[in-house]
């Protein structure tokens, strides 16, 4: 898979056949198949993608509509809460937020986490991690208790999904758990990018991705030049 830089500056443009000609829209298509998007959103970018001739630009300002980034804080005092299905990597997501913060933190089990929050006993000054239980992502009952935490005030509740699921399957998720923030992680596994694209154009705010342990911030520009790229 393409390296997906931390820098908007550091996205570097690639020629494309045909593109000079207005068939930017075709460049476009063939690779939102190739990764697999879900058919809405595919149609959903290259309409905003049309009439223009040059494919990596015109799919860049396509996803800049849909993308919104709100990197982590991680300076803030608000305990962060990981949610996720099973296997979806939330402990390698909260050991990268670890190695990131700078700063003394303490990674919880969920329900520990959230009882010494209701108890007032969490340690004052220091970032506060917690993991909730992993989840079946079809069991409507653990969909349901998991969209409630997302809901919660006193926390910044952070959605985990996985690069190397369906991409329907991770849209349908983002929606379903209401999640407003979001960590991708397993782009170091990921042969496509659909799962991802699914989740940075889904409606939350893209917070990061996970990549080779560390989190990563991911622009637009970023995104359309791994979509775009040569297999």
């Amino acid at each position: 898979m393409p390296a997906l830089s931390q820098h908007r500056e550091s996205a570097t443009l690639l020629a494309f056949p045909g593109a000079a000609h207005g068939l930017s829209s075709g460049v476009i298509a063939t690779a939102l198949r190739r990764h697999r998007l879900p058919e809405r959103l595919a149609a959903q970018l290259l309409r905003a993608a049309a009439q223009a001739p040059e494919p990596q630009a015109a799919l860049a300002r396509a996803l800049d509509q849909r993308m919104t980034l709100e990197p982590l804080n991680l300076d803030s005092a608000r305990p962060i809460l990981l949610i996720g299905e099973s296997g979806a990597g939330k402990s390698a997501a909260a050991a990268a937020i670890a190695a990131k913060a700078g700063r003394e933190i303490l990674l919880l089990p969920a329900r520990e986490g959230l009882a010494r929050l209701r108890a007032g006993s969490l340690p004052p000054g220091m970032l506060v991690v917690m993991e909730a239980d992993g989840f079946h992502p079809l069991n409507p009952k653990a969909r349901g208790a998991f969209a409630a935490l997302s809901d919660m005030e006193d926390v910044l509740a952070v959605g985990v999904v996985c690069a190397t699921g369906d991409a329907e399957d991770v849209a349908e998720m983002v929606k379903a758990l209401r999640f407003r923030r979001l960590i991708v992680t397993g782009l170091d596994r990921a042969r496509r990018l659909g799962a991802l694209t699914a989740a940075a154009a889904g409606g939350a705010r893209l917070a990061h991705v996970l990549k080779g342990g560390s989190l990563e911030n991911l622009y637009p520009d970023d995104l359309a030049a791994a979509l775009l790229a040569p297999v």
